[in-house]
């Protein structure tokens, strides 16, 4: 049998103190084990292809092989997804992810269309300007909660662009506060689903949470405004479920959170390592400047923008997806029990070295097109993988460049100087806990279309 490892005995364990110039990062004890690059789970070849963990009581079984990982994580007949898991229903509903097999299939085939980037490919303007719109809100002379005010950018982007909608401030404001709680909430209760005689943390907090995501999924419904040909998302929903418009409310809440849950991660995590690398900001804004004017925009005109979030999904992405056998079965050579956790490493593969030069340095030029060997951006698996990959995925793809260089485009982003260390968050999608930033309005002004940028920095490559 592999060697069990515990990820207490991590050779790098030590919380980072914060310097004036840049945050540092501190893992938990659980997470560590994920994300630390020292780890062994981080240098595949010397873990073997299935490793045996634990993690105080819970034992799971880590999968290293890049081919069983597409295994286990397409393989639906053998191996149950977390979100339907029953322990979840509560948080599900009757929305499509708590649904399995066939009818899950038939909900996400109903959506595709209108999620499908062919008919996203023209938000481009819309998410341009309504970041600009709720940028404005965000004060400049004191220093701000990055992650909650990532998940307030990004729902109202979600509502207004994806699903067609509008929510009142007040209700916006309250669910960037909530979201944290909401997907911490769920990661416990999956977590502990094994020992259901312990308490999940945050209860009280939860169910105000959950009844503000209630109340913004009733407004986005009641306020849609349809596309004039009828098929965008909530459209479809609502006419699918007009005998059970509960089905579709659910849904609406579905991807409501989900759309803010892993795309304000990623957000907020770009903030921290724009702070870190004030090159790269002035990069960023150089691209917006010459591209956001135009009436055509979309991820294919801001490459380095894009590059820039895909190294951030690199070092910051999900750090694994989890999986549990609905019978006892074979990973590999190796015997897994019914029921127990499969962890799939998806932060690994992306720390690895033979896929990876300097895998533990941030470094957007690595994604360049003229960049040598090339990288494809599919082994970063930023969406899951298998029957649940994210159906959002492509409103993601052109929500997240967008955004960001119009966020860039407009304030200058700093790391505040607060005496705390930046955390990671054991959530859902862990997120930088504690990242504080000041978000100085950009002067001057950014140039018109056609003018040149008064600020032509070329990104520097990091040694």
């Amino acid at each position: 049998m592999p060697k069990e490892i515990d990820p207490g005995e991590c050779p790098v364990s030590r919380e980072e103190p914060v310097s004036r110039e840049e945050a540092g990062v501190a893992h938990s004890r659980t997470l560590r084990f994920w994300l630390d690059p020292a780890n062994l789970a981080v240098r595949l070849g010397q873990a073997g292809p299935v490793v045996r963990t634990k993690t105080g009581p819970a034992v799971a079984f880590q999968v290293n092989d890049p081919s069983l990982i597409r295994k286990v994580g397409c393989g639906e007949d053998v191996f149950q997804f977390w979100n339907a898991d029953p322990c979840l229903r509560g948080f599900a509903e009757n929305g499509f992810p708590g649904t399995e097999g066939q009818a899950h299939r038939d909900r996400r085939a109903l959506m595709k269309p209108s999620l499908a980037a062919p008919r996203l490919t023209a938000l481009g303007p819309s998410v341009r300007d309504s970041t600009e719109r709720l940028v404005a809100d965000l004060p400049g002379d004191r220093p701000v909660d990055i992650p909650v005010e990532m998940s307030r950018l990004v729902a109202g982007l979600v509502i207004e662009t994806v699903l067609n909608s509008a929510i009142s401030p007040d209700t916006l404001n309250a669910l960037a506060r909530a979201r944290s709680v909401l997907s911490a909430r769920v990661f416990w209760t999956y977590a502990l689903s094994s020992w259901p005689w312990v308490p999940v943390p945050r209860r009280r907090a939860f169910r105000r949470a959950f009844a503000t995501l209630n109340e913004a999924a009733r407004e986005v419904y009641a306020r849609h405004r349809p596309d004039a040909d009828g098929n965008d998302v909530v459209s479809v929903l609502k006419r699918a479920s007009e005998d059970r418009p509960d089905v579709a409310l659910h849904d609406v809440r579905a991807l409501l959170f989900a759309g803010i849950e892993a795309t304000a991660s990623t957000l907020s995590w770009a903030c921290y390592e724009l702070g870190r690398h004030p090159d790269h900001q002035a990069a960023i804004r150089a691209e917006a400047d010459a591209v956001l004017g135009a009436d055509a925009i979309g991820p294919g005109r801001l490459p380095f923008t894009v590059g820039f979030a895909k190294e951030v999904t690199r070092l910051h992405g999900i750090p694994f997806l989890v999986r549990r056998p609905r019978h006892a079965t074979h990973v590999g050579d190796q015997p897994v029990p019914a029921g127990a956790l499969v962890t799939l490493p998806l932060g690994a593969l992306r720390r690895d070295p033979a896929r990876y030069a300097r895998p533990d340095e941030f470094d957007p030029l690595r994604w360049s097109p003229e960049a040598r060997p090339p990288l494809s951006s599919a082994a970063l698996l930023p969406y899951g993988i298998g029957p649940r990959y994210c159906p959002g995925a492509a409103a993601s793809d052109i929500l997240v460049p967008v955004a960001l260089a119009s966020l860039v485009r407009s304030r200058t982003l700093r790391t505040a100087s607060t005496g705390r260390t930046v955390r990671v968050s054991l959530d859902l999608t862990p997120t930088p806990k504690g990242l504080a930033m000041v978000a100085t309005p950009r002067e001057p002004c950014p140039p018109a279309p056609g003018q040149p940028s008064p600020e032509q920095a070329a990104p520097v490559r990091r040694h």
